[in-house]
């Protein structure tokens, strides 16, 4: 970021760690949603793919946890985020505190995700216990869960946001940004590590996909354009930040698209599917790598931005 646009701010230190966080807490998110979303208005056939998503959320949060320990250097940095340390266990919440609101959506999604996980874990091959078919309980979970998926998803932007930084601060559509993306790559994960998944399931997350995409191109161009003077430096200056952009757009939101329109062109859906998805994975990280590290020319483990 050129230095007359905030004498006083220094760029913050952060690895390849503080983008892999965002971006596998917005799949961790978007997974557990989507997850929710098909146990409460999908039906039968739907069943294995809402456990197999259980599956992957809870350990999911687990790393994305683990990363944001590793850039606060001390685990005990972590754990004073959740809980009081002189009133322990009493919660850590500061309502004024995006950072500690934070910490309490990983708390509460963490905790959701576990029942869920250990509910997938010891009844596989019979019927759930709690996330059965019409059950009240798995229902709220679920309904719970899915909102602290969305919450996850998009609390990153609203810490970027109240920085009242160039960029991170002039727009308001980070955190809404960051929820279409997270429940897209969710998606993508669920299409991705589903060996097989039954055609109606598919259709309906496809399509699902396709307006999430829609709507994070239309706020990804309303985020640039809400930028204004910010934005002509921030992108336009930054050849790394333009091509990021590029490949989120291209790659990430048009590509995946057109494979969920002509599954054809890669030789059928199995194919197009996969594909669509880990370009859509690809999108998402490039996303966030653009809007946290480009705008303010972090080096990340090296590599100038």
């Amino acid at each position: 970021m050129p230095p007359d646009f905030n004498p006083s701010f220094v760029p913050p230190q952060w690895a390849w760690w503080v983008v892999l966080y965002f971006f596998l807490g917005g799949i961790t998110g978007g997974t557990y949603f989507a997850a929710a979303w098909l146990d409460l208005f999908g039906d039968r056939g739907d069943r294995g793919i809402v456990r197999m998503a259980h599956l992957l959320a809870f350990p999911l949060i687990l790393l994305s946890a683990g990363l944001l320990i590793v850039d606060l250097g001390r685990p005990e940095r972590f754990l004073n985020m959740i809980v009081q340390s002189e009133r322990f266990p009493l919660p850590m919440f500061k309502p004024y505190s995006p950072m500690s609101a934070g910490s309490l959506i990983l708390a509460l999604f963490g905790a959701i995700s576990f029942i869920s996980f250990l509910d997938a874990v010891f009844t596989r091959g019979r019927e759930r216990w709690l996330h059965r078919a019409g059950s009240v309980v798995g229902k709220v979970i679920s309904f719970v869960g899915g909102i602290a998926g969305l919450a996850l998803a998009g609390y990153t932007g609203w810490l970027l946001n109240v920085t009242n930084e160039p960029v991170w601060g002039t727009s308001p559509f980070i955190s809404a940004l960051f929820v279409f993306s997270g429940i897209s790559t969710g998606i993508a994960a669920i299409l991705i590590a589903a060996a097989r998944l039954p055609d109606s399931t598919r259709v309906k997350l496809e399509e699902a996909d396709n307006y999430l995409m829609g709507f994070e191109l239309l706020t990804l161009l309303v985020f640039l354009l809400t930028l204004g003077s910010v934005g002509v430096r921030f992108v336009v200056g930054q050849p790394l930040v333009v091509l990021l952009f590029a490949v989120t757009i291209i790659v990430g939101l048009l590509l995946p698209f057109l494979l969920h329109l002509r599954p054809r062109l890669l030789g059928g859906h199995r194919t197009a599917t996969a594909a669509a998805a880990a370009l859509a994975l690809v999108g998402g990280f490039a996303l966030r790598w653009a809007v946290l590290a480009g705008p303010q020319g972090i080096t990340l483990q090296g590599i100038s931005l």
